[in-house]
């Protein structure tokens, strides 16, 4: 027999991926009993994982109406994303300094995944393999508050990119897959201000179509 802890996470896991994976998209409400019935258990279990799901930022409640996914803001994400290249741009110095080799071999794995993700039209498979990538290489000089950030931003990261491309199916991505391979090939020939130009170049190019498209003023 199952334990509650057990259905819980369950629970979470499963009404997670759908989320991140844009089955539910922004604004969306669920109902605890419509999961219950679909994950074929009570509603306690649903309801922590809900509330595990509230403290990731992903789902709010709203007393009378049900839960409710939450859209991550332009303005959010794109603080986000600034986390993410200023500390991508420190771990390349950094990891010169020290004289700390990089993962190749699990950078390239990552690669593949997400050029086989962006082929297949896998959102979701392509944006987790563009957040690996980038863990990969901050995960170079052992700082585990950094790689606590990424847990802490993994979830509306993803979702918030996935759930963008399926909202404007116009613009199909590739940019990502394309800087990341810059960042290997200069990485793996040690010109790390190659490296730090191609995050710095991505990082410039998403900011002008967020202002272009109106997504941020």
């Amino acid at each position: 027999m199952m334990s509650s802890d057990s259905l819980e996470a369950i629970a979470y896991r499963e009404i997670r991926e759908r989320i991140m994976h844009a089955e539910y998209m922004p604004g969306s409400m669920l109902s605890e009993n419509e999961l219950a019935g679909l994950l074929g258990m009570s509603r306690t279990p649903i309801r922590a994982a809900i509330s595990l799901l509230e403290r990731e930022g992903l789902v709010g409640s709203f007393r009378g109406r049900g839960v409710m996914v939450k859209e991550v803001s332009a303005h959010e994400f794109s603080e986000m994303y600034e986390v993410l290249v200023s500390m991508q741009l420190f771990v390349l110095d950094t990891a010169v300094k020290r004289q700390l080799a990089f993962d190749l071999e699990a950078m390239s794995r990552i690669l593949e995944q997400q050029q086989v993700s962006m082929e297949q039209k896998d959102y979701y498979g392509y944006y987790n393999s563009s957040l690996l990538f980038t863990e990969t290489i901050l995960r170079t000089i052992h700082n585990e508050s950094m790689l606590q950030i990424m847990e802490l931003y993994r979830g509306r990261y993803v979702f918030s990119t996935v759930s963008y491309r399926k909202k404007y199916p116009q613009y199909q991505p590739s940019r990502s897959v394309q800087t990341n391979r810059r960042i290997f090939e200069a990485i793996k020939l040690g010109d790390i201000a190659a490296a730090k130009a191609a995050v710095s170049d991505q990082y410039s190019d998403t900011h002008e179509h967020f202002i272009l498209h109106g997504l941020m003023k």
